[in-house]
C-alpha cells in the first residue's frame, strides 16, 4: 500500500506545483485556452492527465474546458475556477483554486469556499462521517450570507476512477458512513451568492468514451484517454483539426461518447470552488495536492 500512496502523492505534488503556476496567468485579456495548455503542459511533462483543465467563469460552476480554437479571453471582474486533475499510474490528484481577475468584490465569495475547505481538514480523520463534515462545509459558508451548491459533492478516488462511489455533500445530510484509513477523497466546496443549485446547459468540450464504442477511432482513443474524461481538443492527432467537431458528432449520435454539460448555477449568482486531494489516516488527514 505504501507504494499506491506514493504515486498518490506523486500526483498531487505534480498537480500541485502546475496549479500554482498556471492559476497565476488567469488575468485580463488572457486566453482560457493558453491557461488551460500551460496547466495541462505542466502535468503531461511528469505524469498523466486525469480530465481536462476545467475553466469555468462566474456563474459557470463546473466543466467548461476550452475548444481546439477558443478565443474566449478574462474579464476584469471574472471570478475563474481552474479545476485540473493527473494521474501517475491511475493514481488520481484532484484540486481547484478560485481566482478574481483584477478585482475584489467577490473576494467574500472566495474566502467563504476556502475556509470551507480548511474547516473540513481540520475534521477528516478515520471515523468522522460523511454527514459531519457536510454540516462543517454548510456552517462556514453560510456564516458568509452565502450558499454552498448542494447538487455539486466531494467524491472518493481509486485508480483510473474520479468518482468511485463516495460523495461528500457540501451541505447537512444525514449520511453516517464514516471515513476509513487509507481512503483518498477529494472535498471541493462551493460557495455561491446565488441560490445554492447548479443544471446544465450546453456541452463543455468534455467528453468521456463508453465501452460500447468500435472501430480504429475508438480505439485510438481508448488507448490514449482510457477511461478518463477527455477534451474536444485533445482529438487532435487522432483525426485532423478540421475533422474533430465532425467526429465527435458522429460519436455522439451513435453513442461512443458521453458529453458533460456545463454546470451553471440556476440563478446566475457567482461560484467559488476550492479543493484538495486529502488522505485519511487515523487521526487526521494529509493533504496530496498542496499548492506552491
Amino acid at each position: 500500500m505504501n507504494e499506491i500512496y506514493e504515486q498518490y502523492r506523486e500526483a498531487g505534488r505534480i498537480l500541485g506545483n502546475a496549479l500554482s503556476k498556471g492559476s497565476r496567468m488567469v488575468k485580463e485579456g488572457v486566453k482560457y485556452l493558453d491557461v488551460a495548455e500551460k496547466i495541462e503542459g505542466l502535468i503531461g511533462s511528469e505524469a498523466g492527465l486525469s480530465f481536462p483543465v476545467n475553466i469555468s467563469v462566474n456563474e459557470v460552476a463546473a466543466h467548461y474546458t476550452p475548444s481546439p480554437d477558443d478565443a474566449l479571453r478574462f474579464k476584469k471582474g471574472d471570478v475563474v475556477k481552474v479545476d485540473a486533475g493527473s494521474h501517475v499510474n491511475g493514481y488520481i490528484g484532484d484540486s481547484a483554486i478560485t481566482v478574481e481577475v483584477g478585482d475584489s468584490r467577490h473576494e467574500h465569495i472566495i474566502k467563504a469556499s476556502e475556509e470551507a475547505l480548511e474547516g473540513a481538514i481540520e475534521i477528516v480523520k478515520e471515523g468522522v462521517s460523511i454527514s459531519e463534515i457536510g454540516q462543517k462545509i454548510e456552517g462556514v459558508i453560510t456564516s458568509y450570507g452565502l450558499k454552498p451548491v448542494k447538487n455539486l459533492q466531494g467524491h472518493s478516488l481509486e485508480r483510473y476512477n474520479l468518482h468511485a462511489g463516495l460523495s461528500i455533500p457540501n451541505v447537512s445530510n444525514s449520511n453516517e458512513r464514516k471515513l476509513k484509513e487509507g481512503e483518498v477523497i477529494a472535498i471541493e466546496p462551493f460557495a455561491t451568492d446565488g441560490e445554492g443549485y447548479v443544471v446544465d446547459r450546453e456541452r463543455g468540450n468534455i467528453y468521456q468514451l463508453r465501452n460500447r464504442a468500435k472501430g480504429r477511432i475508438a480505439g485510438e482513443m481508448r488507448a490514449r484517454f482510457g477511461s478518463l474524461p477527455f477534451a474536444s481538443r485533445w482529438m487532435e492527432g487522432i483525426v485532423g483539426r478540421e475533422k474533430i467537431n465532425m467526429t465527435l458528432a458522429f460519436m455522439l449520435r451513435r453513442r461512443f461518447i458521453y458529453p458533460y454539460k456545463t454546470l451553471v448555477e440556476v440563478r446566475g449568482g457567482v461560484v467559488a470552488q476550492t479543493e484538495h486531494t486529502l488522505l485519511v489516516k487515523k487521526n487526521g488527514c494529509e493533504v496530496l495536492t498542496h499548492r506552491n
